[in-house]
């Protein structure tokens, strides 16, 4: 067994552990400085400095937790890919108010010099479908 196959699970579950921490710079340290954020209903987040200062804002209205259960983790060469599923709930800072939600996404992986690992790219979208309406406006 090569030792990324050991790794996958672990670039997995640390990225979560990161989310789940809700303080940005550990996610940042997880990511590449070309690193891009495909989020629903935004436009793409490019660079590190657009995903810290969505991030951060995200973090400041939310405490956020989720669980993200790997369905496949694929490396090829320098790349990895992470197909996984998710749920996720965030709770307001100021209101309380509880917040749910199921979907999917993939995450790629960029392998640096010195064999360390970052991501690429994370895309994700929730379960729930949007209204043909409300796409429109």
């Amino acid at each position: 067994m090569d030792n990324f196959s050991k790794q996958g699970p672990e670039l997995h579950a640390d990225y979560v552990d990161a989310i789940n921490s809700n303080d940005i710079d550990q996610v940042m340290a997880l990511l590449s400085d070309d690193v891009v954020f495909q989020v629903a209903g935004e436009p793409e987040l490019i660079g590190k400095s657009a995903v810290r200062e969505w991030g951060a804002s995200f973090f400041e209205a939310f405490d956020a937790h989720y669980e993200k259960a790997q369905l496949a983790f694929e490396k090829s060469g320098m790349l990895a890919i992470d197909r996984y599923v998710y749920s996720a709930r965030f709770v307001g800072r100021e209101d309380g108010e509880v917040i749910t939600e199921h979907g999917k996404g993939v995450a790629i992986y960029r392998q640096g010099e010195g064999g360390s690992w970052h991501i690429i790219l994370d895309g994700w979208s929730p379960d729930e479908v949007m209204p043909v309406d409300a796409l429109a406006s």
